[in-house]
């Protein structure tokens, strides 16, 4: 009896929050591994009916329904050179009734990029029929579908940003002072914060704030590769960089708020998001989350590198994809499961109802998070504005590996049991 006692709490002490976890499904690419260490696209529809995904090396679409059946796929005609064109962006409409998606091809090596008609941004509904084609020479980077569904943004590699309306045809085009790789959308669509990459310096300007019709409120030098966030009450513009290891926080009228330095908390940084309201970040051996004070929530030690960080609109649900799999937290930072793939994930996205996660390694994959909506948010009377206190419990900084603590009570326990069952044999000869 006391053996079997003593195996019943080899079980209760497995904590539920290191659950390991199977994706629902995957699915393979016709051409997965060809070309190693090019990184795809990946989005979710914002009613969780569906994905839309490029395969590793961004030449070709998907659209996948959550349940795992292929709607429809596209292939990018090729250039007149015989070049494949990549998907350098995929957006979805607020209501999931369209998909944009930006195409360019691709320079002879890093940093050139080619000007040529093949160069283009496409928009379709969600059956995958062609809405508009629009064609220009310049190279797109990055598309985004404003909050109330009437204007696609679209920012070049060679210094440019566009608006187009709902038939496709240009609002108005605006010429910066860098390269436009990233753009955030306020929730009523009035607004955009675009950003570039200036890791090195060489442009004057990086982040540019601007009204829906191309006027420029502001613009700032922030350096790095920036991520930019616009929280849902459109007050608090978040510009974070890396490799320059710096969060910005402005107000609408270009004041700087705050200024944080991710390096000295987490070391190097490999993967970077913000939405306005959390900035997430992953480096070598940890994930940090911040408030949009710029105050630590928690700050949580893995046993790989992050080369992906995804959170839901809320900040509630929370993914990281690593060099050997994928771990997903809850919005306080306590590990909620874990998939070991031993092999990179990148990109991994949260939908955003924080209820599933997709990513890629070398087929993509899609996992149920939660049920229904989270019912706990973090609401601003959750987080304590300017000081160091919190209703959240902050994470301990030593290393804790997924899973860990589960093995090591079964380690300990099944080691009490056999110790007994020698002993009860010792007793008997």
């Amino acid at each position: 009896m006391r053996i079997l006692f003593l195996m019943g709490l080899i079980f209760l002490t497995i904590p539920a929050c290191c659950e390991a976890v199977d994706p629902l499904w995957t699915m393979d690419f016709p051409d997965a591994g060809l070309h190693p260490g090019i990184v795809g696209r990946i989005a979710i529809s914002p009613d969780n009916r569906f994905l839309v995904s490029s395969n590793p090396d961004k030449t070709e679409l998907f659209v996948v329904s959550t349940n795992g059946s292929l709607m429809w796929s596209y292939v990018p005609e090729r250039s007149a050179g015989g070049w494949s064109p990549w998907i350098s962006g995929i957006t979805i409409s607020p209501d999931s009734s369209r998909i944009g998606i930006s195409v360019m091809v691709p320079g002879c090596c890093r940093g050139v990029v080619t000007n040529t008609t093949s160069n283009r941004v496409i928009l379709f509904d969600r059956q995958g029929n062609l809405l508009w084609n629009y064609s220009t020479n310049e190279p797109p980077g990055t598309i985004a579908i404003s909050g109330n569904g009437e204007d696609t943004f679209v920012g070049y590699h060679t210094r440019s940003l566009i608006c187009l309306d709902r038939s496709g045809a240009l609002r108005w085009k605006y010429k910066s002072d860098s390269p436009i790789t990233d753009i955030a959308v306020s929730p009523d669509g009035n607004y955009l914060l675009a950003t570039g990459g200036n890791v090195e310096g060489q442009y004057t300007n990086d982040a540019y704030y601007l009204a829906k019709d191309g006027r420029l409120i502001w613009k700032r030098q922030v350096r790095g590769i920036n991520n930019p966030g616009i929280s849902p009450d459109g007050q608090d513009l978040i510009v974070s960089g890396y490799p320059a290891q710096n969060t910005f926080s402005f107000s609408t009228d270009g004041r700087v708020r705050w200024e944080h330095s991710l390096f000295s908390d987490i070391g190097r940084v490999l993967s970077l998001t913000t939405n306005g309201r959390y900035v997430l970040a992953g480096s070598e051996d940890k994930i940090q989350l911040l408030d949009h004070h710029g105050e630590q929530l928690w700050n949580y030690s893995v046993s790989a590198p992050v080369y992906s960080v995804s959170l839901s609109e809320n900040g509630e649900t929370i993914a990281a994809g690593t060099a050997t799999g994928i771990v997903v937290f809850d919005g306080s930072g306590n590990l909620l499961k874990e998939y070991r793939l031993n092999q990179t994930v990148c990109p991994v996205m949260v939908s955003r109802d924080g209820t599933s996660v997709a990513a890629l390694s070398d087929r993509l994959l899609f996992f149920p998070v939660r049920e229904g909506k989270p019912d706990r948010t973090l609401s601003e009377n959750n987080v304590s504005a300017g000081n160091n206190t919190t209703d959240l419990p902050l994470m301990p900084t030593t290393p804790t590996l997924p899973g860990f603590t589960g093995v090591f009570c079964i380690t300990v326990l099944m080691g009490i049991v056999t110790f007994m069952v020698s002993g009860k044999r010792k007793g008997r000869t």
